[in-house]
């Protein structure tokens, strides 16, 4: 997904309203720390802009999932571990991971005991088809992954709300919830963890309840929304820990929304505020690193951001001249370009990821050292595409017109004819995901749809190509290539298939159809009010709101 901070999702996204996040350096949060707390008050934060919806069938963006975590339990979920570990799923409101059926197209599981929502009422296992109704009726950007449900298409054709999903059977008295494919689907256990398919209430409304969000299985409900300004997060007293979804902290977390950044920063770092969720500009980013001391830091995000060189247009279809471009960049300038806010790396996978296996050194050059253009411009020569006119294409975002502006001066220092060309974030992924627009190069951003390998190699997998919204935009289509993704994704146990991927990855790289730079950083910055120890972050989700707590009073 091109899951700018903002948005979540497959190829519909776009990268409007990117955000991202010195501090530890960490990929993950403080979860084992012990650090004294005091129990309840209320806190309250910033987002800089108000999530797409609150409602758990429709929420696609990367702070609307960042609410729903600890609002709506899900069947399967993520271990509160450190690095790579939290990556890993684990049961959620399942009482074990699925059961799976010999063919792979079998999944069964069962609820935990006594589990009830926030308003007190019981949870069904027939609830979890309620849901998956909801997704779908709504036309959510969500439905895509439970299409390989069996009666998916039926039930969707038909056009009731209320009619059956052949593929899902649940057993109310025991528990027991049975969902069969039409195909095996090594993603599949992912897609159970998304918020999509979190379980709530089976008499909730097929229609956008943002409003008035519907009732969950989690630490914290959501509370007083307040059109576009804001919303709270309420701690739920009835929630038991469940093994990796622990109880709330805080009594209350009130978050409003603030599109002015500057003011975030400053308020936050005089106390104002409690937290931020969003990086500050990067001319208050020295201002926090240096005077919010030990309530500042960075995390690594599941997330890369490369360049895409379209193998069918001209001059990229030439070995060469991608050779020439690889060659050339320098990770280290666009990392300043981005104020220290990205990890330098020249992987396509991200070091979240199964199958992640740091390339050193990159197959054009070390990325802590100066590129060698004497050796680009060589190349280009040798090419005989010298002097060809290219166009660098980004959205208007900050900083993507800078790292733009960068790859067009690159590509005329080795001997090229490049210029920029930013367009409106909204209407840059239909722009260059269309085969009719011809785009030779740009800056792309990719999120992860979840922390499975295949989510970010499904960008150089030939099967991805299409005529519009098109998520391979390098156009790659190696056979080598396609054979290791689909060998590693053939795998229901994804680190079966950790080898293939990590070779596909090796490849891609190597084959210079995408020039991956870097992974995006995000911030988590608090007043000193809050325990900063026990502060959480998650690669996936980010900042986890149920570990905020006030400091113990001495």
């Amino acid at each position: 997904m091109n899951r700018s901070r903002i948005l979540v999702g497959t190829a519909l996204a776009s990268t409007a309203l990117l955000t991202a996040g010195c501090g530890s350096g960490s990929d993950s949060g403080n979860a084992g720390s012990k650090e004294p707390i005091q129990s309840g008050g209320t806190l309250t934060g910033y987002y800089s802009n108000f999530p797409d919806s609150l409602d758990p069938a429709l929420a696609f963006t990367s702070n609307s999932f960042q609410v729903m975590w600890p609002v709506y339990g899900t069947l399967l979920t993520y271990k509160r571990g450190a690095g790579a570990a939290a990556s890993e799923l684990t049961p959620g409101l399942a009482s074990a991971m699925p059961d799976i059926s010999a063919d792979g197209t079998g999944y069964t599981l069962t609820l935990r005991p006594g589990l009830t929502y926030s308003d007190g009422s019981a949870v069904k296992a027939s609830d979890f088809e309620h849901e998956i109704k909801r997704v779908l009726q709504l036309q959510s950007g969500g439905a895509t992954y439970y299409g390989g449900i069996q009666g998916v298409d039926a039930y969707t054709k038909a056009g009731k709300a209320d009619g059956d999903i052949s593929g899902i059977t649940a057993n109310d008295a025991t528990g027991t919830i049975r969902i069969r494919l039409t195909a095996p689907d090594a993603q599949f256990k992912y897609k159970l963890a998304l918020p999509f398919a979190a379980l709530v209430p089976g008499d909730t409304p097929f229609k956008d309840e943002t409003k008035t969000p519907p009732p969950g299985v989690g630490p914290l409900s959501i509370t007083n929304v307040q059109d576009r300004k804001g919303f709270s997060l309420q701690k739920v007293a009835s929630f038991k820990a469940l093994p990796d979804v622990p109880v709330a902290s805080a009594d209350r977390i009130d978050i409003s929304i603030v599109s002015n950044q500057r003011r975030q920063a400053q308020d936050v770092l005089q106390n104002k505020v409690d937290f931020i969720n969003d990086p500050p500009p990067a001319d208050q980013l020295r201002i926090l690193r240096e005077q919010a001391k030990g309530r500042y830091a960075e995390y690594t995000t599941n997330s890369t951001y490369y360049y895409f060189l379209n193998v069918q247009a001209k001059p990229f279809d030439d070995p060469l001249v991608r050779q020439a471009v690889a060659t050339a960049v320098d990770e280290r300038a666009l990392a300043r370009l981005f104020s220290g806010l990205l990890e330098p790396d020249c992987n396509l996978l991200a070091p979240g990821m199964v199958g992640y296996k740091k390339l050193n050194p990159c197959p054009y050059g070390a990325i802590d050292q100066a590129p060698d253009i004497a050796k680009a411009k060589a190349l280009i020569q040798q090419s005989g595409h010298a002097g060809e006119s290219i166009t660098v294409w980004s959205d208007d975002q900050d900083p993507s017109p800078a790292v733009a502006n960068y790859m067009a001066d690159l590509l005329n220092q080795i001997g090229l004819k490049a210029k920029p060309k930013s367009i409106d974030g909204d209407s840059f992924y239909n722009a260059v995901s269309d085969q009719s627009t011809k785009a030779q190069i740009g800056v792309y951003n990719w999120f992860e749809d979840y922390p499975h390998p295949q989510s970010f190699l499904q960008l150089v997998d030939g099967k991805a190509i299409t005529p519009t919204y098109n998520i391979n935009l390098s156009n790659e289509n190696d056979p080598a290539l396609n054979a290791l993704i689909k060998k590693g994704d053939s795998y229901l146990d994804v680190h079966q298939g950790e080898a293939a991927f990590e070779q596909a990855d090796a490849l891609a790289v190597k084959d210079a159809s995408v020039i991956p730079y870097g992974h995006r950083k995000l911030t988590v910055i608090t007043s000193d009010r809050v325990a900063f120890g026990r502060v959480f972050f998650s690669p996936v989700y980010q900042l986890d709101f149920s570990s905020l707590a006030l400091k113990a009073t001495k």
